[in-house]
């Protein structure tokens, strides 16, 4: 099942035409992350505070498509493309909101890890059945 949530594209994420600057498609990636993991129940502090589930970035990769202007309303679709042993990856396509003209795609690996070592552990067996809600 895929999650989507809506944004704008902002004067801060465009260059000097008004076109949507490359790296900007990361903050739309994190918004619909924050997002779909708030549909979970899991905003970061419970993840975190309740949980003890830590997820470093591991690796980001973007794809574009077709350029986004200013102030166009974007609506971006969010899964788990694969819940792995210790890393989740998330799976991004952006659109134009109004008629779903394919703006990018992306992917962004997280890894489960010991906070105070930074080392891998396994996704806790509770987060992998709630994650497998939006499992692709």
């Amino acid at each position: 099942m895929k999650f989507e949530v809506l944004d704008r594209v902002r004067w801060s994420d465009c260059d000097p035409f008004g076109i949507i600057y490359y790296g900007a498609y990361i903050r739309l990636f994190q918004v619909a992350e924050e997002e779909l993991l708030r549909a979970c129940g899991l905003p970061y502090a419970k993840l975190r505070e309740e949980m003890g589930v830590w997820i470093p970035r591991k690796a980001v990769q973007a794809e574009f498509h077709s350029p986004a202007q200013i102030d166009e309303e974007v609506a971006i679709q969010v899964y788990f493309s694969k819940i792995g042993n210790t890393s989740i990856t998330f799976q991004f396509e952006v659109y134009r909101a109004s008629d779903r003209v394919h703006r990018a795609s992306g992917t962004l690996v997280v890894v489960s890890v010991d906070k105070p070592t930074m080392t891998p552990r396994p996704v806790p067996d509770a987060l992998r059945a709630i994650l497998s809600l939006y499992a692709g």
